[in-house]
């Protein structure tokens, strides 16, 4: 279990890497942090189906200024717990989102780190034009933003979902329902939030077929998929030539 625990936060310092060490490069993300920690668990089916649905959740959220639940940390938590105690998806996104909100904690703790010990040396070696030590110390600061985080996931899931479940259950019925209840609406609001900057009235008949071929046809994600790419290709090679005006 304890090797266990380090693989799942070796992933979790490893998301928290991105922007600091590698731009953005959107590793960040449940389906993709998911996907590493049941390939690295033994159950890369499970983890690329707690991923996808810990995506759908958290859709809308990009990692710029502040966010209401640390996606990361949510993420590994819960994928861990759930692979290693053979939680359901649904008990995976219960307890997702509660441990994603009590790890903003951490990053108001690392904010604080950081205005008092690596911005001051940032300044000094402005100050001195001292490229090098701000590079350093740049990489330095990401480093332990990813350490903490490191260890909360490592804590969280070696002590078990026992202990989790016992902080979750420490939380009031009534509340927990609605988490259960919003864990249910919260992927068509992460989409929703998507198709406000991306749809378009023209493609509003690719989004119905998606909805009808699983809805009505019964077809599986992978077949309406292959559908929707299908649907592309056709729609590349038959578009009328959009004609620029001189």
């Amino acid at each position: 279990m304890i090797l266990k625990a380090f693989l799942v936060s070796l992933v979790a310092a490893y998301g928290r890497l991105e922007q600091g060490w590698l731009g953005q490069q959107m590793i960040a993300r449940p389906i993709w942090l998911c996907t590493i920690i049941g390939l690295l668990l033994g159950d890369l089916k499970q983890g690329v189906i707690i991923g996808g649905s810990l995506e759908l959740i958290w859709a809308g959220v990009v990692q710029v200024g502040a966010v209401p639940t640390e996606v990361v940390t949510g993420s590994c938590v819960a994928c861990g717990l759930a692979i290693l105690n053979n939680l359901s998806v649904a008990e995976a996104t219960a307890i997702a989102i509660p441990v994603g909100l009590l790890a903003t904690l951490i990053g108001t703790l690392n904010n604080t780190i950081t205005i008092s010990v690596w911005s001051p040396m940032a300044n000094t070696a402005a100050e001195k034009g001292n490229t090098k030590e701000i590079f350093w110390i740049g990489l330095a600061g990401c480093a332990t933003q990813a350490l903490m985080y490191g260890i909360a996931v490592f804590i969280a899931v070696s002590a078990g979902s026992t202990a989790v479940n016992a902080v979750v259950n420490a939380i009031p019925q009534t509340i927990r329902t609605g988490l259960a209840n919003a864990s249910k609406i919260l992927p068509a609001v992460g989409i929703g939030v998507l198709l406000q900057f991306s749809f378009d009235m023209k493609f509003v008949g690719f989004f119905l077929l998606g909805f009808l071929l699983p809805t009505y046809f019964g077809l599986g994600s992978v077949a309406t998929a292959l559908i929707g790419v299908t649907c592309a290709v056709i729609y590349y090679f038959l578009k009328p030539n959009e004609v620029e005006d001189d």
